[in-house]
């Protein structure tokens, strides 16, 4: 995993192939995603993918994800900063189509140094693709 210096008043991005994956690939099928890639998880309960997001000092932060959902359900997931949920069933709605990527925000905690941020589907469905998280 590749990793960006989260430095105070600065963005980092990070991209789906960069997660580490547990029950998904990385795939291209559809157009629109940043990146070599986007992250379709598994369609099961439990698939969950993780990032390591480094932190200069403690802080709160905005965790935006973007996604796609071509399915006309929701895709609910869990999201954890350091084993923490922060976001229990958070809903990815439905976007257009799965070429077209919308964010979903949540506010986060960080610690200073290596923090774990990991989303997990709640349902068989499994979750939304996802694009790349972008802590801010």
């Amino acid at each position: 995993m590749r990793g960006y210096q989260l430095v105070s008043g600065s963005s980092g991005v990070y991209q789906a192939e960069e997660a580490r994956i547990v029950q998904g690939t990385i795939d291209t099928n559809h157009t629109g995603f940043s990146g070599s890639g986007f992250l379709n998880l598994a369609n099961s309960t439990g698939s969950y993918a993780e990032w390591t997001v480094p932190a200069g000092a403690a802080s709160t932060a905005v965790l935006d994800l973007t996604y796609a959902n071509g399915t006309g359900t929701d895709r609910p997931m869990d999201v954890t900063v350091n084993g923490a949920r922060v976001a229990t069933g958070r809903v990815f709605a439905p976007t257009a189509g799965w070429d077209t990527w919308s964010t979903a925000s949540l506010p986060i905690s960080l610690k200073a140094g290596a923090n774990t941020v990991r989303v997990s589907s709640t349902t068989a469905d499994g979750g939304p693709n996802l694009d790349r998280i972008t802590v801010r």
